[in-house]
């Protein structure tokens, strides 16, 4: 089984994550955000730092980051033994390549979308984390920036269509407090037939 966090940043997608994997024990892997964890072993603070480098290629920036991501993804999905939990899943990670191919007026390349698509196929379901629930902090890890936040959140949902997931696979985790999102999404993964 694969469940995958999805919602824009600073929603908790990564600490429900680690709440997740401590519960549900050692037949369980994560497959960690690749997209802040690249960025930041370039030694930038965040993947939009990344891409802002040089504002006139944001769109090439964007695309090597996110191709990079789903490529990890895949081939962790061939290779994973047991069950998995993905920390930042395809419609968020798509959420943030098309807000930057947006700002450069760039259409989305039909090869990212099929590659999200069928990454997104692969998944059991997707406990959705939307912004508000928690307060967007300033953790030098992610933007602040809550117009930006609401944006990538507007593309996550745009992207739970666009990617054909189906509603019944989302699970909208409501909760603010670490310990009842963990017991929704346990509860959720419960109620999945295992694979």
């Amino acid at each position: 089984m694969i469940i995958a966090m999805i919602g824009s940043h600073g929603t908790g997608k990564t600490t429900l994550c680690n709440s997740l994997i401590t519960k549900l024990g050692s037949e369980w892997s994560v497959f960690d955000d690749y997209y802040r964890k690249t960025a930041q072993q370039l030694s930038y603070r965040t993947p939009r730092e990344a891409i802002l480098e040089n504002q006139a290629i944001s769109q090439i920036s964007s695309a090597a980051m996110t191709g990079a991501a789903f490529g990890a993804m895949s081939e962790w999905l061939e290779s994973i033994k047991g069950h998995g939990i993905i920390d930042t899943g395809p419609p968020s990670l798509l959420a943030y390549h098309r807000y930057w191919l947006k700002v450069r007026d760039t259409p989305i390349s039909p090869y990212m979308l099929r590659l999200a698509k069928t990454i997104s196929h692969k998944i059991d379901a997707f406990c959705y984390l939307p912004m508000g629930k928690i307060t967007l902090e300033n953790d030098g890890i992610r933007s602040d920036d809550a117009i930006f936040q609401k944006d990538i959140d507007q593309w996550v949902l745009c992207n739970n269509t666009d990617l054909d997931i189906s509603e019944s696979k989302v699970l909208m985790v409501n909760s603010t407090g670490i310990d009842e999102r963990t017991e929704e999404c346990i509860n959720m993964i419960n109620s999945l037939p295992r694979q």
